[in-house]
């Protein structure tokens, strides 16, 4: 059984969805690819490392360790995940 994710719309506290991950990712396709590269650019410039030096992290599963806040931070969205 997969967890649901309980998104509100930020101008109307009524309007509320229950999604799991799956189902979240395909409604909200553009708005996760603009998160995941706002996260990513904010993560690359905190390193300052040569670029031979520097790691290859996969920033796509970061973001999606802690969805929730980066979700509601990086995501250009009336809607915010709750819980």
């Amino acid at each position: 059984m997969q967890r649901k994710i309980i998104i509100k719309n930020r101008r109307n506290n009524n309007e509320r969805l229950e999604l799991t991950l799956d189902e979240f990712k395909a409604k909200f396709k553009n708005e996760l690819k603009t998160a995941i590269n706002s996260y990513k650019a904010q993560e690359e410039s905190k390193n300052f490392l040569p670029p031979f030096v520097k790691p290859t992290p996969n920033y796509e599963q970061d973001f999606y360790h802690d969805l929730r806040w980066n979700f509601n931070n990086y995501a250009p969205t009336q809607y915010y995940i709750a819980q």
